[in-house]
């Protein structure tokens, strides 16, 4: 864990054998990967020892009564095009794609992320992490981890309001319906713009049946006909998008800020409460109203408009009501910093560098990300940072000396240093004798391949589940 946290030159796991911290040969560390849990009962429990720790460092330092946890939730992809021994892969995302026309898909697995929000600094902690299996989507995974850090008890998690952090990808009836039962956790999630909300109806419909859904209103800034066109008989039509700016607001706030750069911005945030969106496989939304901000962000000086489409966010929850508008736009500007700790993770953390026929070292792996994180947290405050001559006149790295904590890459950067001053003696390999090598002419099994797998859709896997009913 010291050398992965610290060795800079280290681009493959194996070359971690390189650091000085490191004081075994290059062939234990796969044996250390694979005997962190040798199956998925021994993983449970090292995930919920870790989870213990870790929380209880973030509440010893950071929290207090009555305090707000604020939470994180999102996956990252990790390929393994190459890898046919793996079972259970799947056709997952990618970023950036490079060329133009190739579908930004590729092989592999996603891992799934819950981290925490830390006060200080931008350090974004994993608090849990899983890998999403075949048979589910991500919302369906992140709705068992929080299941898990909501219920133990040991974990103390239940105590505390929870805000929890998310992208378009978990704005649907399948995460938020389930979500809605705890009582003491607010989704704040993003909402794709174009979306379709409804206001609750007041009164019955014609046939006497109680009315839920009232006016539908569209996520856009102003009303505007689209053009569709019928998939089967090519003929073009318009559909009228009421835009939910003529829905009378029930909160509106505007707040003064800045960019990074110093610019000076305005901030306005309009609320709508108690809307709806239509139930979706089963997933009933009929009785789960939410709030919804709309945030435009505007030039100080020109008054002009910085992003073309404003940014929708739903707060769902049955704590809602406690989230003032300013503090909701506040919080859901952390979930950002979980970005750069998925690329840290990748890129010096060798998060999806592990290449193993074995998908239970894997899941390790992923496991392992957790507790080095911590380690560099724990290290941000004690190291310090003395940038290279040509990087010292970078503005990240100007003004360290005022800085209450040092950022994720500055304090691996100053890591090895801090490390070393530590008694290497308890991490000193025991003396033991020399197994078994492999006998002249013994041949190894052949491992199985394995296709991957085309997750089906939701109206499949609902009919599946009827039928095992019937």
């Amino acid at each position: 864990m010291m050398s992965l946290a610290s060795c800079l030159e280290a681009r493959s796991p194996t070359a971690l054998s390189e650091s000085p911290l490191y004081q075994y040969e290059y062939g234990s560390i796969s044996k250390a990967i694979a005997d962190l849990a040798h199956n998925s009962e021994e993983r449970l429990q090292i995930q919920s020892l870790f989870r213990q720790f870790c929380f209880s460092l973030f509440a010893t330092q950071s929290l207090s009564e009555g305090s707000r946890v604020i939470l994180q939730t999102d996956t990252t992809s990790i390929i393994k095009a190459h890898s046919p021994t793996l079972p259970n892969r799947t056709h997952v995302p990618i970023p950036n794609n490079k060329i133009k026309g190739n579908k930004p898909i590729d092989i592999g697995y996603e891992a799934s992320f819950i981290n925490l929000s830390m006060p200080e600094g931008k350090w974004s902690l994993p608090l849990d992490v899983d890998r999403v299996r075949s048979d589910e989507t991500a919302s369906q995974r992140a709705l068992s981890q929080l299941e898990v850090l909501l219920s133990q008890s040991e974990l103390g998690l239940s105590n505390y309001l929870c805000l929890n952090n998310l992208d378009t990808k978990y704005g649907n009836a399948a995460y938020l319906a389930s979500a809605f039962e705890h009582d003491n956790l607010v989704n704040l999630t993003r909402f794709r713009s174009g979306m379709k909300v409804w206001t609750k109806a007041d009164g019955c419909n014609d046939r006497g049946a109680p009315q839920v859904f009232g006016e539908k209103y569209y996520l856009n800034f102003q009303s505007k006909y689209k053009t569709y066109k019928h998939p089967k008989t090519k003929s073009t039509y318009e559909v009228y998008q009421r835009s939910i700016f003529e829905l009378p607001t029930d909160d509106y706030v505007m707040t003064e800020g800045q960019t990074k750069s110093g610019r000076k911005i305005n901030i306005h945030i309009w609320r709508w409460k108690d809307l709806l969106i239509r139930s979706k496989n089963g997933n009933n939304m009929k009785d789960k109203p939410f709030d919804l901000m709309a945030v435009q962000i505007k030039d100080a000086q020109t008054d002009k408009v910085i992003f073309k489409r404003p940014m929708f966010i739903a707060l769902n929850g049955k704590r809602k009501n406690e989230i003032q508008s300013k503090e909701g736009y506040q919080t859901y500007r952390k979930r950002y910093d979980i970005e750069p700790f998925m690329r840290f993770s990748k890129q010096h953390l060798m998060l999806d560098k592990l290449q193993t026929p074995d998908i239970e070292h894997l899941d390790n792996w992923l496991l392992l990300n957790q507790p080095v994180m911590w380690l560099l947290w724990s290290a941000a405050k004690e190291a310090t940072f003395q940038p290279k001559k040509w990087r010292q006149y970078l503005p990240e790295n100007k003004d360290t000396e005022n800085q209450s904590i040092l950022s994720p890459t500055q304090t691996r950067r100053a890591a090895e240093k801090l490390f070393l001053t530590f008694d290497l003696t308890p991490f000193k390999p025991q003396k033991s004798k020399k197994g078994r090598p492999r006998q002249k002419g013994e041949k190894q099994s052949q491992r199985t391949r394995y296709n991957v797998v085309k997750k089906t859709t939701a109206k499949t896997k609902i009919k599946l589940k009827s039928e095992k009913i019937e």
